[in-house]
């Protein structure tokens, strides 16, 4: 059948034939009314649901600053001797004006110790083997035996630094040059 022909055949059908086509498809398409207050109930949960976590969340939408705060890993103390109180070991120590003593708190653990000494050098200590000067990028200049220690020196921009490992803790000291004299005090006042 072409469109011309079907065309022809729409235009010959009764209007009531037409009339009763439309009005059986409506018919059974009522629902049933336990489907709408399910729906309704449903809704209703969820809008109690989010009343009470809102609630116990403190009414707001944002967290509790409780929660999420940081503690400072790093602790101020006063004394070489303090540091070696939390550090629970020797911390040796040279003959000049100290500025500042800190303990690097790691998962709440102390276990780093440094002293900043006035003239800008710094010294620290950790339990355990690797670089502990917290300088990266620097150039291996030299390495030397201090004591019967294989000591490692290193240069970068700003100065020099001295790394050595002894009875299982790593040490580093920073100073503006290579400093023997600073590094073979330090080997000796920690045996």
């Amino acid at each position: 059948m072409n469109t011309k022909k079907f065309s022809e055949a729409m235009n010959e059908v009764d209007s009531r034939y037409v009339g009763e086509a439309i009005a059986y498809g409506k018919k059974g398409t009522r629902r049933p009314a336990w489907i709408k207050l399910g729906a309704a109930a449903a809704c209703l949960c969820a809008v109690i649901s989010g009343g009470v976590l809102l609630y116990q969340n403190g009414g707001g939408a944002a967290p509790n600053p409780s929660f999420v705060e940081i503690s400072n890993p790093i602790l101020s103390v006063e004394s070489p001797a303090e540091m070696e109180e939390y550090l629970d070991f020797k911390v040796p120590v040279l003959d000049k004006e100290i500025e500042a003593c800190s303990v690097l708190l790691t998962d709440g653990y102390p276990t780093l110790g440094q002293i900043n000494y006035a003239d800008g050098s710094e010294f620290r200590i950790q339990y355990g083997s690797g670089d502990i000067s917290g300088i990266y990028g620097a150039a291996f200049a030299a390495e030397k035996k201090i004591g019967g220690v294989r000591v490692e020196y290193y240069e970068y921009d700003g100065g020099a630094y001295a790394i050595w490992e002894q009875d299982g803790f790593s040490f580093s000291y920073v100073s503006s040059g290579s400093d023997d004299a600073a590094v073979e005090t330090l080997i000796q006042r920690f045996r």
